[in-house]
C-alpha cells in the first residue's frame, strides 16, 4: 500500500547573502517537517529547513543552513502536483538504481563527492 505524500504550503526566509539586512522570502510546500521544494524561475529547488518558534507565524521557515539541491528545470507544473510525483518516484526506487540511473548521469557535472563507505 502507498502512503500518501503529506505536503504543506509554507513560506522560507533566506539569507542574509551579500546584505547584512537583505532576505528573501520563498513559498515552496513542506515535507516530512524539514524539506523545502520550491521553484524560482522554473527550477524545482530542495533545502532543509526547521520552523521559526513564533505562534503568530505557523507557516514560517528558516533555512537550515543545507547546500540545497536543484531537483529539475523548466518546471511549470504546479508545485505541489510535481513534488508529490517526484517524491512518488523516488520512493518506488532502491538506492542503488537511484545511483545508477539517476546520479550516474547527470549531464555536464564533473564528479560528486559522496561518503557512502564508512571506515570501522
Amino acid at each position: 500500500m502507498t502512503k500518501l505524500v503529506e505536503l504543506k504550503r509554507v513560506t522560507m526566509v533566506y539569507g542574509p547573502d551579500d546584505d547584512p539586512h537583505m532576505y528573501e522570502l520563498f513559498e515552496g510546500v513542506l515535507f516530512d517537517r524539514s524539506y523545502f521544494f520550491y521553484l524560482e524561475n522554473g527550477l524545482l529547488c530542495l533545502r532543509h529547513v526547521r520552523r521559526v518558534d513564533q505562534p503568530d507565524h505557523p507557516h514560517l521557515y528558516v533555512d537550515g543552513e543545507s547546500g540545497g539541491l536543484q531537483l529539475a528545470k523548466n518546471v511549470q507544473c504546479e508545485i505541489m502536483e510535481v513534488v508529490a510525483e517526484l517524491i512518488e518516484r523516488l520512493r518506488s526506487k532502491d538506492g542503488l538504481t537511484f545511483l545508477l540511473e539517476e546520479l550516474l548521469w547527470l549531464h555536464g557535472r564533473s564528479y560528486i563527492e559522496l561518503n557512502l563507505v564508512k571506515t570501522k
